[in-house]
């Protein structure tokens, strides 16, 4: 890899360059020298939509943190205004975080409609709407909405933020679809909001999703979510839902109530089959039985009792649709991974817990523009699979992981300020050179 430093000379604008050319260990070394100065030409698409839904000043900054975000190695406000060129000073995106006027949820949200419009297949109209959450270890004490909470990686005490995550998968396509910060409630009355419960507001974002009809919705989540807050929006919505049980839930069989560890291991034993299935990426095979019955407060279900081969423990998976088979609810679960891939993902490569900011609006402001940058991330390389000849209307798209999209949009950068030096520049010897560097 070869990375291009342009340093302007003092008296003349552009006939002057100084080239340096950087070899690719002491890369990451030196940091980025990578500057983002416009929209590239294969990005536009993606960001046009955005303009026309806010201001021009509003617009400037989103673009350039959403790009800065996707080749950046953190999302601190400081790291990302380094990749700006001509800048203004951090403290001005600090303020654009918490003081600029436009909905960010609006925003994040078309951008996954128009994602889903452009991979909509019409032999493919099962579209999954996945819930779950994550957390994240802030020692900042002055920050808004940090509350005490159990860390479910480390399995211990801290305090932070509990972040609410909603996602849509569509032909092997994962899309965010927002991020909901969940508020104590001895915090929302200083923050003036409405206090919610982290079931609440799953509830809520299934009830205000505006997804087109054309779809058949089925909604995914864990234990945690399987309750009537949750269960009644998706039968508000018509939607079917596909959960899992917690072991010790009671379940009703006919007149019997039944604890589903015990039952379910007892129906797997006697009248268990073993089925071929197809997660994300791999197949394996799986005992499965099912049963119809009751669990409380939530109506008749039914329960596949799963148990993956060469392991003990067993789960029990619920679902409103009774006329769905065994082995469509439980391939159809499986999705259910993609969210904690994003999550990861968005931890890992794109700084998703790496927000600096006192107030609340900025801490969401942040976490719905690393959204972005990862729907724009998913963009590149829906383009890239395409440009490779891959038809169009295969079923499952298989696209690069993040960390390889990252350095594709990095070269997307770098070839744009190459093609601009070239441009406004009339030093034949330097132009021939880029040329070199470009055609390498």
């Amino acid at each position: 890899m070869v990375e291009i430093n342009i340093v302007k000379n003092s008296k003349q604008e552009w006939p002057t360059q100084m080239i340096t050319l950087v070899s690719a260990s002491n890369y990451h070394k030196r940091g980025h020298m990578i500057t983002i100065g416009k929209i590239p030409k294969k990005l536009q698409g993606f960001f046009r939509p955005v303009k026309k839904q806010v201001s021009e000043h509003v617009y400037g900054y989103f673009w350039s943190m959403v790009l800065s975000i996707c080749i950046s190695h953190g999302s601190t406000i400081e790291k990302l205004v380094k990749l700006l060129r001509n800048s203004t000073h951090r403290t001005n995106h600090g303020e654009f975080l918490w003081r600029s006027i436009w909905d960010e949820s609006i925003v994040m949200q078309q951008i996954a409609l128009d994602m889903l419009t452009s991979l909509f297949n019409k032999k493919d109209r099962h579209l999954f709407f996945i819930i779950d959450d994550t957390q994240t270890l802030k020692r900042a004490q002055k920050m808004q909405a940090v509350g005490k909470l159990h860390h479910h990686a480390t399995g211990k005490y801290g305090t932070g933020h509990t972040i609410v995550k909603v996602a849509l998968y569509y032909r092997g396509v994962t899309i965010p679809w927002g991020s909901w910060l969940y508020v104590k409630k001895e915090h929302a009355a200083g923050l003036k909001i409405p206090f919610c419960k982290l079931t609440e507001i799953a509830a809520e974002t299934i009830r205000c999703a505006c997804l087109p009809e054309t779809f058949e919705v089925t909604v995914l989540f864990d234990a945690f979510y399987l309750c009537p807050n949750v269960v009644n929006a998706c039968k508000e919505r018509k939607w079917h839902y596909i959960s899992v049980g917690k072991s010790n839930r009671w379940f009703t069989v006919g007149s019997v109530k039944r604890k589903l560890a015990k039952y379910g291991r007892n129906v797997l034993r006697n009248s268990g089959i073993w089925c071929n299935i197809t997660g994300l990426r791999k197949t394996k095979k799986y005992r499965l039985a099912e049963r119809i019955g009751k669990l409380n407060k939530l109506g008749t279900v039914k329960i596949i009792f799963s148990r993956r081969k060469g392991q003990d423990k067993h789960i029990a998976i619920v679902t409103d649709d009774l006329r769905a088979s065994m082995r469509s609810v439980v391939a159809d679960y499986l999705k259910r991974w993609s969210i904690e891939m994003l999550i990861k993902d968005e931890k890992q490569h794109l700084g998703l817990g790496d927000y600096r900011v006192l107030r609340y609006r900025a801490v969401v402001r942040h976490l719905r523009l690393v959204d972005c940058a990862y729907a724009c991330l998913t963009h590149v390389g829906i383009k890239a699979y395409r440009a490779q000849g891959q038809n169009k209307s295969k079923k499952v798209l298989r696209l690069e992981p993040i960390s390889k999209l990252k350095d594709r949009m990095r070269r997307i950068v770098w070839q744009e300020n190459v093609q601009d030096v070239i441009k406004y520049s009339h030093e034949k010897p330097v132009i021939r050179r880029l040329e070199k560097l470009l055609a390498a």
